[in-house]
């Protein structure tokens, strides 16, 4: 049977479901497949994956900053394929990558493989960066993207077609679905009423609070909409460097019925927050929590940033809206969308049946076929 090496450098609690799915599969498909990290997430949550924890050194002192995964070259030594995210900020990668002739026999890339915001950041390091990431994909057995638009980006640049296969990256809506399902109307409810929101039309921000994600820019447009709709509320589940700040700012509008909920990453209860909101707002940068909201029917309304992640490719006109980068524009569409229950039921509908489409197993499908058929054993 051969063996894989899959390196994620943090396991965060959203792929979980992802590797429990990725292990199960291919035992099925005859692939013995261990994870490689530097964290073990709770494993109440882990399930049954094996997973290999190695000590990690941060060389600036931040997990956001380069690293090297000590161990990491024994580790996965004589595997017969490694699947590595193509992120320079492990150092082990590119340096595995170099020596992959002497580790395994073949070697596949996945993930984004290529930086959303760099042309935002520019840089020369940047630029190098970007550089060195367009010159190893095709210099490997292939490369499994998030989606289709990075299939294309890569086809673009010479990849064979072949080479390269969409994943169609999501989180487990079947799971979030039956986690939140367990939550009774009674308790939704009491929640309901211990945060003041009995009467209130429920807007939902769910993220990192960083800078890229533009809440700052949600509690103006928020300060505006509350003029002509003093009913609606705002929570903000997640928790992040810029909270404090935001929290001030939330201050200084003299903002009512906006609720700071922190990060909560048990299923049931972010579920709660979904089913209490009708719409999604994340003005800023957008990723997985798209699919978030689409598992519970939430509509996005986000801005035409340039920043966003592949997964702003499932929004579309019947499921969201986009506006431009201004606080009016963006507090008139809010608007319009609550004074027009019909458009937004319709919306609500479209949004989940999105949902439906982006069932973890056959993305976990995709990424096991992809391997086996990337390595040349497609059966």
């Amino acid at each position: 049977m051969p063996t894989v090496a899959i390196i994620q450098r943090i396991i965060p609690h959203y792929r979980v479901a992802f590797f429990r799915e990725v292990q199960s599969q291919a035992m099925g498909r005859d692939l013995d497949v261990t994870i490689y990290s530097t964290e073990l997430p709770d494993p109440r949550l882990c399930g049954s994956f094996k997973c290999n924890v190695l000590p990690v050194r941060y060389l600036r002192g931040s997990c956001a900053g380069p690293c090297w995964i000590n161990g990491l070259f024994g580790a996965v030594k004589g595997k017969d394929i490694i699947v590595a995210p193509l992120e320079l900020n492990n150092l082990n990668i590119p340096y595995l990558w170099i020596r992959r002739k002497n580790l395994c026999r073949h070697w596949i890339w996945w993930g984004h493989a290529y930086n959303y915001q760099a042309r935002l950041h520019s840089s020369v390091l940047v630029r190098l960066k970007e550089a060195v990431k367009r010159f190893m994909p095709p210099r490997s057995d292939g490369l499994i993207k998030y989606r289709m638009k990075g299939v294309t980006y890569w086809r673009r640049l010479g990849m064979p077609p072949e080479q390269v296969i969409p994943l169609i990256n999501t989180i487990d809506v079947e799971g979030l679905r039956a986690s939140a399902g367990g939550v009774s109307e009674e308790e939704l409810l009491e929640i309901r009423h211990k945060l003041g929101l009995d009467g209130k039309r429920v807007l939902l921000f769910s993220g990192r609070l960083y800078r890229e994600k533009k809440v700052d820019f949600l509690l103006r447009a928020y300060a505006m909409l509350k003029k002509s709709h003093p009913e609606v509320a705002l929570l903000i589940l997640g928790e992040g460097p810029e909270r404090a700040s935001l929290e001030m700012i939330s201050k200084q509008l003299n903002l009512c019925h906006v609720h700071f909920l922190g990060e909560h990453v048990d299923p049931r209860q972010t579920g709660v927050y979904f089913r209490l909101s009708s719409l999604l707002v994340i003005p800023g940068l957008v990723g997985l929590a798209i699919v978030h909201g689409f598992a519970f029917g939430l509509p996005l309304v986000t801005t035409d940033y340039e920043g966003h992640s592949p997964e702003i490719e499932y929004l579309s006109a019947e499921n969201g809206v986009i506006t431009p980068q201004e606080e009016a524009a963006y507090a008139h569409e809010i608007e319009a969308l609550l004074n027009n229950p019909a458009r937004l039921a319709a919306m609500r509908q479209a949004a989940l049946a999105k949902g439906d489409q982006l069932l973890l197993a056959h993305s976990v499908k995709r990424f096991v076929d992809g391997i086996r058929f990337l390595t040349g054993n497609p059966s």
